[in-house]
């Protein structure tokens, strides 16, 4: 039975999702990562479309066309997602890929879903932080500064876009800064699972390993259920971006319970 505070959160407006391939047997639900949209996905959806997947792409409180929708957290993120598997999946239940801020909001949903709701589940770029939390108030602020001034020189158009329309807030960052240095105990994840994190080297691209372990640790089952904690060289953290093809590939692979390419190697 929801609680009062949970069905305050349902209440909220619906967030903007995505919909592709509605005749799909199954669904695949992706979640992008912090101050982006579900389109992030645009260049990976039609691989999984293409296998006969239905595929849900929320736009995630204060982001993309949900940007209207406050306040952003993972408590109002992760009700208003379980609200749509409910709502619009296939059967109740679906496939959960999260990336990013998108693998925390993932790992909180697999938490508190009931059973049947999460099939199996991806969680690449679960990424903390460990500031001193005396120094938040001057960290926030460098945070801000440094993201607007990487995406200003990386994605010049979708950064001014994002500043017309309000996307990218002070507010917004400090929330997602505040997470990801003080992330929540990781409660147990009872779904087949792949954590993955990124190593290729590049300034803010490559992956915390303890983070990935850390998440991993609370896996249901571990390896000996059939879950798997990866990494792999030759990706950057946001390959769903720059490797689509690939991210394609293995999300086929690991919903379909097939083996993955051999160049994502256990992490011991």
């Amino acid at each position: 039975m929801a609680t009062d505070k949970e069905d305050r959160l349902l209440a909220q407006p619906s967030l903007f999702v995505q919909s592709h391939n509605d005749k799909g047997a199954e669904t695949i639900l992706l979640i992008h990562g912090a101050c982006g949209s579900s389109k992030e996905w645009d260049d990976v959806i039609p691989h999984l479309t293409d296998q006969n997947y239905h595929v849900l792409a929320p736009d995630l409180p204060m982001h993309g066309q949900s940007v209207s929708i406050k306040p952003f957290n993972l408590d109002t993120a992760t009700a208003s997602i379980l609200h749509i598997i409910s709502a619009h999946a296939k059967n109740g239940t679906v496939h959960l890929v999260g990336l990013s801020l998108g693998a925390h909001i993932g790992a909180c949903i697999a938490e508190r879903a009931a059973p049947g709701q999460i099939s199996s589940a991806i969680l690449s770029g679960y990424n903390t932080l460990a500031p001193p939390k005396m120094l938040m108030p001057l960290i926030m602020p460098s945070i801000f500064m440094l993201h607007h001034t990487i995406q200003m020189l990386t994605q010049f158009r979708t950064e001014m876009k994002h500043l017309q329309t309000g996307q990218s807030s002070y507010g917004l960052i400090y929330e997602v800064g505040r997470t990801l240095s003080e992330p929540r105990p990781l409660g147990k994840i009872a779904v087949r699972t792949l954590v993955v994190a990124a190593q290729k080297d590049s300034l803010l691209q490559k992956d915390r390993l303890d983070s990935a372990r850390k998440l991993f640790a609370a896996v249901d089952g571990g390896k000996e259920g059939g879950s798997r904690v990866v990494l792999h060289r030759g990706i950057l953290h946001a390959w769903h971006i720059f490797e689509p093809v690939l991210f394609g590939e293995m999300v086929v692979q690991w919903v379909g319970g097939e083996n993955i390419s051999s160049d994502f190697e256990d992490i011991e």
